[in-house]
């Protein structure tokens, strides 16, 4: 149990449930979707799962979350907020403001971790603007800490049933290849650095034309603006982006060596 602050005052109250070690990163995997104990863990990798076991039952005792049956027969349990817990969004937000605004130059290296990059990506996927087609996006990433270098290559699966992170080839053709600098992709990602303005500099491509041009939008990468934005985490779902679904390719993108869906080496060609 967490320890008191000896007070009556509202705030530290408050402190003793939230304000504890890993408590806020965890409210925020279960508040963006993630309902299991392994998909809680993944955003939270460098938490003990003796520990993340703890802070889960705390939470539960103070009303904040509450285990619900998986499924029909009841096998297996997830985490879901309580209203006291949905309460937690607008602090969350504030939270996520501030430290989008004041934090940005207390990055390290040692903080670029492309595994919860990717993570991070995955959640916020539109899969409502996916085509109905799996699509595969390969990440190479340059500037890695070294006690990441295992993830310096990473794949999502995209799919209108859900997104799949692998850290193996998964042994699809791949679709769009994405290389660049963690850091720049992190800046990109929280919004400090625009897209468009990164794309084709700082950040390259090699892959299906069509592709490469719909899925900043599927991963809603000019929907934050950094200073000025709320924490990716927790932005509210955007208005979808209708999509130019002719046949007419659009004008090549800058830093995209592109390839026609229909040519041989599109259709044939894979990833080591």
């Amino acid at each position: 149990m967490s320890a008191s602050y000896g007070q009556f005052c509202p705030i530290a109250k408050a402190s003793e449930i939230f304000a504890t070690r890993w408590t806020p990163l965890i409210v925020r995997e279960v508040m963006t979707g993630m309902h299991s104990f392994n998909d809680i863990h993944r955003g939270v990798p460098l938490i003990s799962r003796a520990v993340l076991v703890a802070r889960l039952r705390e939470l539960e005792d103070h009303g904040v979350i509450e285990r619900r049956p998986r499924g029909a027969d009841g096998a297996g349990h997830e985490y879901w907020l309580t209203p006291a817990g949905e309460g937690l969004r607008v602090v969350m937000h504030a939270l996520g403001q501030w430290g989008m605004t004041y934090t940005h130059d207390r990055i390290k290296r040692s903080d670029l971790d492309p595994a919860l990059l990717i993570w991070g990506l995955r959640k916020r996927v539109d899969l409502s603007m996916l085509p109905d087609r799996r699509v595969v996006l390969r990440f190479e990433f340059s500037g890695v800490p070294a006690s990441r270098t295992k993830f310096r290559i990473m794949w999502l699966i995209l799919g209108r049933s859900g997104v799949d992170v692998c850290m193996k080839d998964p042994g699809f053709a791949v679709d769009l290849t994405l290389r660049g600098n963690i850091r720049d992709y992190v800046d990109v990602y929280l919004g400090h650095t625009k897209w468009r303005d990164a794309a084709g500099t700082a950040l390259q491509f090699d892959g299906d034309l069509r592709i490469a041009r719909a899925f900043p939008v599927w991963l809603r990468f000019e929907t934050v603006s950094g200073r000025n934005a709320p924490d990716p985490h927790l932005a509210a779902r955007p208005v979808a982006v209708q999509t130019n679904h002719s046949d007419r390719l659009p004008s090549h993108p800058r830093g995209i060596r592109a390839r026609s869906p229909g040519s041989p080496r599109a259709q044939n060609r894979k990833r080591a």
